[in-house]
């Protein structure tokens, strides 16, 4: 039997796109070809529900110990490891859909732990052992929940999983981010450790502490990547240039996945980021596994047919008589997306659009609230003052970073003619999110669908699945090269039909000098980036599908090659290929 065991913080529900991933990888086909069995393992936050739901809607309980819910043995299997940790678990299985697929589902194992009450002579000594064989100091760390909890569900990894998977002939650890990395190097303590049976792998999707330098430099990714490359010529490390990173307790974890069989990287950035942060890590070890879309194939029809459900909804709110064009932008609401950069294209844009007699709207989906604003707060804003087409500063409208963001959609539609900005600041595009907004079926993979260009011109982006949503409907990406999706596209697509136009913002900072691009200020990083955009815009506008005839010719031609953006096919390619390699180690 082969087993697959996930450890992440999304382990119940699906957050952010660490869930996405592992979402993907359970409903594949490849993947479910390859593993006999999966289980997500990670912390208990909260106990929701009543006993025999704890696991959520999809999810079926066999046992509980807080609650003393068991549906078979399990209280005997699990009674010797409870009362030895002072631990609680749950564990039962739940049923994974692809939301954009539907008809892909499968059931995975969940093991979720509860440590807030776990013995602490035990946590005491094994954050020793930890000190003695990794130079772990988590003395610096234990204030921090964060980190103490993945710690802590590290301590009796090994042990649970033994019970669950006794005939085992291999098992596959999968390290998702930091937040596995305890629970993978716990199994070198163990006496009961064989390294041929059990494999582990650090599924790197970022590199800690690159988007916080990132974020923090003036000239962000201008900055950053010319830096690197700087490192790499002169043989010096992330950390000779930056200083220490070691105050960030993922910094360290994150080294420490040099000792495990594998790294996969989702972006060839991620590969030269975690070089760049351990040099003494060794270069057959770490690969790129790129992240893929799940979408099918659709036809014109169905995408004008999107595109008019919205266009009800929204067109006369900005006094267009028609919309032309749809500009999306699908993310998460931080600095790292670069969400400034789109106005300064859509400005420039504005004005070839009226040149050539084209109207457009852009759509930005974010929200700093990841579970979205109550649909019940979202309908009283819209009958007080006309939200999303305006907005208020507080809760339960804007928030913290949504105010800037803000101000530059209010800058945007007082100068711009032809295109205009929206703002949805909510998690979700539908007429449930949304009520009254929308008066007719709509959800978000209508957004998806009836997009014609995403933007997504980040400054740090390991992967970038949203950039690429779009293109199996037709649409066109504009990501910069700072993406890692910018050179999943290039892999791809090498023949002349290019759905996207990759922004180099890098390339302006390659000849300045070390001190004077570390020290690259916003204003001169701004600049540069508005007359990169400037001397690139008559490019971009050539080639964005303008028309319906340009539209039916993008599906048309990304039906012949599209398939390699499916996930099946990525996992197949670059996924099960890195397993099968380890298999036979």
């Amino acid at each position: 039997m082969r087993v697959a065991i996930h450890i992440t913080h999304e382990a119940l529900y699906k957050v952010g796109g660490i869930g996405e991933v592992i979402n993907q990888l359970c409903t594949s086909s490849p993947y479910l070809s390859f593993f006999d069995k999966t289980l997500l393992y990670g912390p208990i936050f909260e106990y929701i529900g009543s006993p025999s739901t704890r696991l959520g809607k999809d999810g079926t309980v066999f046992y509980s110990s807080k609650d003393l819910y068991d549906t078979k043995n399990f209280s005997q299997l699990f009674k010797h490891l409870l009362e030895k940790y002072n631990i609680d678990i749950v564990y039962g299985e739940r049923k994974i859909v692809n939301e954009l697929n539907p008809q892909k589902t499968s059931v995975v194992e969940v093991l979720l732990i509860d440590i807030t009450h776990m013995n602490k002579e035990i946590i005491n000594f094994f954050k020793y052992l930890f000190w003695e064989n990794f130079g772990l100091p988590s003395d610096k760390y234990e204030q921090d929940w964060d980190y103490e909890q993945y710690f802590r569900i590290g301590i009796p990894y090994l042990e649970l999983i033994s019970l669950l998977y006794p005939s085992a002939e291999e098992i596959f650890h999968f390290a998702h981010e930091y937040m596995g990395i305890p629970s993978l190097l716990s199994l070198e303590l163990n006496p009961g450790f064989k390294s041929k049976k059990h494999k582990r792998i650090f599924y790197a999707h970022e590199v800690a502490p690159v988007r916080r330098i990132v974020e923090n430099l003036g000239g962000a990714d201008i900055s950053f990547y010319n830096i690197l490359e700087f490192g790499k010529k002169e043989g010096l490390s992330l950390e000779s240039i930056f200083g220490s990173q070691d105050d960030w307790y993922r910094t360290p974890l994150v080294k420490l996945a040099k000792r495990f069989d594998k790294i996969f990287a989702v972006g060839d950035w991620v590969v030269e980021e975690y070089k760049f942060l351990c040099p003494d890590v060794s270069p057959e070890k770490i690969v790129t596994v790129y992240n893929a879309t799940s979408s099918d194939h659709y036809s014109l029809e169905d995408k004008l047919k999107s595109q008019e459900k919205i266009k009800r909804s929204i067109k006369n709110k900005f006094g267009f008589s028609e919309i032309d064009i749809f500009i999306t932008h699908v993310c998460r609401l931080v600095k790292s997306k670069g969400i400034w950069r789109d106005f300064i294209l859509l400005s420039y844009l504005d004005n070839l659009f009226e040149k050539n007699g084209l109207r457009g709207i852009y759509i930005l989906l974010s929200s700093l609230i990841a579970t979205g604003r109550p649909p019940q707060e979202v309908e009283k804003m819209i009958k007080e003052y006309h939200w999303p087409f305006e907005h208020k500063v507080g809760w339960p409208d804007l928030i913290g970073y949504e105010i800037e963001i803000y101000r530059y959609v209010k800058t945007f539609n007082a100068k711009s003619k032809n295109i205009k900005a929206l703002f949805i600041n909510q998690f979700g595009f539908s007429k449930r999110k949304c009520p009254t907004l929308f008066t007719e079926d709509i959800d978000t993979r209508d957004l998806r669908v009836g997009s014609d260009i995403e933007l997504g011109m980040s400054i740090y982006e390991p992967f970038g699945i949203a950039h690429i949503e779009t293109l199996p409907f037709g649409g066109f990406s504009i990501p910069s090269t700072s993406c890692g999706v910018s050179f999943f596209l290039e892999n791809i697509f090498e023949n002349t039909f290019k759905p996207y136009f990759i922004l180099d913002f890098i390339s302006t900072g390659k000849n300045f000098s070390l001190d004077s691009i570390k020290n690259l200020t916003e204003e001169k990083r701004y600049a540069l980036e508005e007359y990169y955009i400037a001397n690139n815009i008559s490019k971009i506008f050539e080639r964005i599908p303008k028309t319906i005839k340009d539209k039916e010719r993008f599906l048309n031609e990304i039906s012949k090659v599209g398939h390699k953006l499916n996930w099946d096919y990525v996992i197949k390619t670059y996924f099960i290929p890195q397993l099968e390699s380890l298999s036979q180690e």
